[in-house]
C-alpha cells in the first residue's frame, strides 16, 4: 500500500539493545527515556538510519566503558606536617596526607600493642625461669646438706679420746684412721663449700631482685608525684595513725600498697582539716541578721508615696483615712 513502511517500525527493546552497545549516544538515550514504549523511529531525528540490533562479539549488556568515576574522599587531600628522626638523628619535618597520617598512627599502635603483649610475656617467662632455678637451688642445698649428715654418719670418726686410746694401744691403726678421717673431713669440706655457694647465689639474686622490685616501685609512684620526702611522711603517718611498725615497710616494694596508703593519709589529711574549718566557723562571731520589714508596713508606706507625688488612688486615701482616723 502507499504510504506503508518497507520494514517494520524498531521496537523499544531493540532500541535499548543498540544505546547500551553505544554508549556515547547520551542523546539518544535521553531520548529514548522520554519516548513512550512503541514509538517510530521516524520521531528520533537522532536516531541513525541503520540500526544494528546485533550484539557486539555475540554478548548482551556489556556495562559502558566509561563507568562513573566514585567520588573521592574529600579529606584524603588535606596535608599534615610531622617531625621525624633522620638517618644522623636530626629532626626533619615532613609533610604528609591524611591517609598516610592515620596509617602510620594504626601501625603505630599496633606495634606498641605488640610491644607490650611481648614484654609482659617475657616478663613471664623470666619469672618461671627464676622460680625453677630457686627451686632447683633450694633442692640442691637440702640434698647437699643430707649427704654432709649421711657421710658423717656412715664415716664413723672417732672422738679425740678415741683416738688418743688407738694411738698408744696401736700406733700403726692409729695413722691409718687418722689418714681415713682427713679423707672423710676432706669430703665434707667440700660439701659444705658447695652449699655455702649455693647459698650465696641465692642471697645475691634475692637482692637483685628486690633492687629491681624497688626501681619498678618508684617508677610507677613517680609518676603520681610521690617522692622520698612524701614517701616518708606517708610512713610515718601511717604509723602514727594507723600503729603499723616501722619495721614493715624495710622491705616494701609494692607500688599498689603506697598508693592505697597515699590515699588513706589524704583522706585523713582531708578529715582533719574539715574539722578545724568548721570548729573556726562554729568559733566565728555571727553576723546581725537582717530584721524584716513588716509587710503591713511596707504596704502603707508605698500608698503614702503614692498620695504624695499624686499618684495615688481612691483606695489609697481611703485606707489611709481610715488608718489615721480622719
Amino acid at each position: 500500500m502507499d504510504g506503508q513502511a518497507d520494514t517494520a517500525p524498531v521496537s523499544a527493546d531493540e532500541v535499548a539493545r543498540f544505546l547500551v552497545d553505544n554508549p556515547d549516544s547520551d542523546r539518544a538515550d535521553d531520548t529514548q527515556k522520554a519516548q513512550p514504549s512503541g514509538a517510530s523511529p521516524e520521531q528520533d531525528t537522532d536516531e541513525p538510519d541503520n540500526v544494528d540490533d546485533s550484539p557486539d562479539d555475540g554478548e548482551e549488556g556489556d556495562e559502558p566503558d566509561d563507568a562513573p568515576e566514585q567520588p573521592q574522599d574529600p579529606t584524603s587531600g588535606r596535608k599534615f606536617k610531622v617531625t621525624v628522626k633522620g638517618e644522623d638523628g636530626a629532626d626533619l619535618e615532613q609533610e604528609v596526607d591524611e591517609k598516610e597520617l592515620i596509617a602510620g598512627y594504626q601501625r603505630h599502635a599496633d606495634y606498641t600493642r605488640k610491644t607490650q603483649e611481648l614484654a609482659r610475656r617475657e616478663e613471664q617467662a623470666t619469672e618461671v625461669v627464676k622460680a625453677k632455678v630457686a627451686e632447683a637451688q633450694t633442692q640442691f642445698v637440702q640434698q647437699a646438706q643430707m649427704a654432709q649428715a649421711a657421710v658423717l654418719q656412715l664415716a664413723g670418726l672417732k672422738s679425740p679420746q678415741e683416738m688418743m686410746a688407738l694411738a698408744q694401744a696401736d700406733p700403726a691403726g692409729y695413722v691409718a684412721e687418722m689418714a681415713r678421717a682427713d679423707q672423710v673431713r676432706g669430703v665434707l669440706t667440700n660439701i659444705q663449700n658447695q652449699i655455702q655457694q649455693a647459698q650465696f647465689q641465692q642471697q645475691q639474686e634475692r637482692q637483685q631482685e628486690m633492687q629491681q622490685a624497688y626501681a619498678r616501685c618508684w617508677g610507677v609512684i613517680g609518676q603520681k608525684g610521690i617522692d622520698k620526702p612524701k614517701l616518708q611522711h606517708i610512713f610515718e603517718t601511717v604509723m602514727k595513725d594507723y600503729g603499723v611498725p616501722q619495721k614493715r615497710f624495710s622491705n616494701l616494694n609494692d607500688p599498689a600498697l603506697v598508693l592505697i596508703m597515699n590515699d588513706a593519709v589524704a583522706y585523713r589529711e582531708l578529715q582533719r582539716k574539715k574539722a578545724e574549718v568548721t570548729k573556726k566557723a562554729a568559733d566565728a562571731p555571727r553576723l546581725p541578721q537582717k530584721q524584716s520589714v513588716p509587710r503591713n508596713d511596707t504596704r502603707e508606706k508605698r500608698q503614702v508615696e503614692r498620695l504624695r507625688s499624686g499618684r495615688g488612688s481612691r483606695d489609697d486615701l481611703a485606707a489611709f483615712i481610715a488608718r489615721n482616723n480622719l
